[in-house]
């Protein structure tokens, strides 16, 4: 065997005996093979969000239901990062009947690391029902005193409803 082929195969060797000293995953400088292995750099995980709602379990003519407030509380109680919080409808007809369904809803926007948590706790992804809006939790009339309507907004006070009526 010639010294030409017998070095070369020295080289081999050595690079493959040498190639497995480097840790999986490490990356090695190579203007400085020897010295402190570092780690790549950490590409950042964009951060999304997600809608989920609840109903909120109020009915026609009695009101009730849970308040977003203590639903955001139960929310987040179970690990959910919430940024951001609202009532909404379903958006679908029901019968007017004391008692029924209203199709109110508390949504809720969270991380979506933070999904799991809200399915775990009964909420489901806002997605789902296409039809629904965000509306306003607290439906009283703005008093800025500048308002030339004729409409008057009276509150109904039977039962615990908040619900209001506007009169002509």
């Amino acid at each position: 065997m010639s010294a030409m082929r017998f070095g070369g195969m020295v080289v081999l060797a050595g690079s493959v005996l040498l190639s497995a000293c480097v840790p999986n995953g490490v990356y090695v400088d190579p203007f400085n093979p020897w010295g402190t292995p570092t780690y790549p750099p950490a590409t950042p995980v964009p951060v999304t969000y997600v809608d989920v709602f609840k109903y909120q379990g109020s009915r026609q003519c009695e009101g009730g239901g849970t308040p977003l407030a203590e639903m955001q509380r139960q929310l987040q109680a179970g690990g959910a990062i919430v940024t951001s919080s609202s009532c909404g409808m379903d958006g679908r007809m029901y019968p007017a009947f004391c008692g029924g369904a209203d199709g109110k809803l508390n949504i809720f926007t969270i991380s979506s690391n933070s999904m799991n948590a809200a399915l775990a706790q009964g909420f489901t992804p806002l997605t789902n029902l296409p039809e629904a809006q965000k509306t306003s939790c607290y439906n009283a009339p703005a008093s800025t005193g500048t308002s030339t309507s004729t409409s008057t907004t009276y509150p109904y006070t039977g039962g615990n409803n908040s619900s209001y009526y506007s009169y002509q």
